[in-house]
């Protein structure tokens, strides 16, 4: 085998080793972006359930509110009413 033989081997072997370094590099980084997908979708579903949940409570202190708002305005009322009695009964003393 002469020096030409011998520098086609070392050239094959060099580019089997760099293309099996390339091929291990790729793998890993598909399963880099495999797991980056699970991740992202687990936070999606958390996202999606406190935002659920969010407009569930956002409802029911709307609904709340506007049932019992002539509640809240009788009750404003009648503490806004005792406190201008006890000023004009201080008033009289």
């Amino acid at each position: 085998m002469g020096p030409g033989g011998i520098a086609t081997i070392i050239a094959a072997i060099s580019l089997f080793v760099i293309a099996a370094a390339i091929a291990y590099a790729v793998i890993r980084v598909g399963r880099l972006v495999d797991e980056v997908q699970k991740t992202v979708r687990s936070v999606n579903r958390i996202t999606t359930s406190a935002e659920n949940a969010t407009e569930k409570i956002n409802q029911a202190i709307t609904s709340l509110v506007d049932k019992n708002s002539n509640i809240l305005k009788l009750i404003i009322g009648a503490v806004t009413s005792m406190s201008g009695r006890k000023r004009s009964s201080k008033d009289h003393e």
